[in-house]
């Protein structure tokens, strides 16, 4: 079965879901989600890279205001231009997380812990049969206009190497909090330089614009988000996109767009236009990967 056809099917199932487990799920001290992922990029200007297909599903279920877990899986090809061997790949995720509540400060501490395992058919070996924990602490405000985390990343590699990320993070609500600015640092340290195109550490920011929009406007769009990063990161843990760069390139900086539309109470739709650079310093190859990203959320 083709992703087309396979992510075609998974968005029907996870529709049925939302119409039977409706009544159950409102009765319920669960809350129930899935979300359905695909991706396609395209590399421009690589020597080697030609493009980049993708699906996943994530199923996350929180208790009351106390915490909950995540489980997920994904699936993608790297295709190049002049090797007919594609470059396949399974990822899973799994995460837990705890809120504590405590009466010295004004809103919940959290707690989590994420999991991932990425195994491939890399010939080199070098990003296959990737393994990695990351604990994160976050504090938001009980009226929502203040965040904070300290996240870190702790990733192993095949052929001599280990990675070590930390990822502090502000964010701050204002207009009544219809907008929302995230600020995140990436402060990487790869354990060899000659894995990591000679890099004994990177360094970047991420910066994130969130607006919401009136509820009940015709053209249902509850959210847009513009997201911009400076500086260089390479072997990079995103905890908010569940996902790993297991890339052996430096990404030197990226731009997105993304639209969230909530078509029912139960049902959203988001969907993301972006573009990364990325250089190889070892054959001086600098490249772009232009993608688009669709999910599809399913509340029960």
């Amino acid at each position: 079965m083709n992703i087309q056809r396979h992510m075609v099917l998974m968005a029907f199932i996870a529709s049925l879901f939302s119409v039977q487990h409706t009544a159950m799920a409102e009765e319920s001290d669960w809350t129930l989600k899935t979300d359905i992922q695909a991706i396609y990029g395209s590399y421009s200007g690589s020597l080697s890279r030609k493009s980049l297909t993708g699906g996943g599903l994530i199923l996350n279920a929180d208790y009351l205001d106390l915490g909950g877990f995540s489980l997920g899986a994904n699936y993608a090809q790297l295709a190049f231009r002049n090797v007919t061997n594609d470059i396949k790949q399974q990822s899973y995720y799994g995460s837990l997380h705890y809120n504590a509540y405590l009466d010295a400060i004004p809103g919940p501490l959290t707690l989590r812990l994420d999991g991932h395992g990425i195994n491939n058919n890399d010939a080199s070996g070098n990003t296959d049969n990737v393994r990695v924990i990351a604990p994160q602490i976050s504090f938001l405000n009980y009226d929502k206009s203040f965040y904070a985390d300290l996240g870190y990343a702790y990733s192993t590699y095949q052929n001599n190497l280990k990675v070590h990320q930390f990822t502090p993070t502000l964010g701050f609500g204002f207009n009544a909090l219809a907008d929302w600015i995230r600020i995140r640092g990436y402060f990487i340290d790869p354990s060899n330089a000659l894995r990591a195109q000679n890099k004994n550490s990177t360094t970047a920011v991420e910066a994130k614009w969130t607006h919401w929009f009136d509820p009940g406007s015709w053209h249902k769009l509850d959210n847009m988000q513009i997201a911009g990063l400076v500086g260089e990161r390479i072997y990079a843990v995103d905890n908010d996109a569940a996902a790993v760069y297991n890339l052996t390139d430096i990404q030197r900086g990226s731009v997105s767009v993304a639209l969230q539309w909530k078509l029912t109470e139960q049902l959203s739709l988001m969907l993301v236009g972006g573009n990364e650079r990325y250089l190889n310093n070892t054959v001086s190859d600098a490249y772009s990967n232009r993608y688009g990203y669709l999910n599809l959320s399913t509340q029960w």
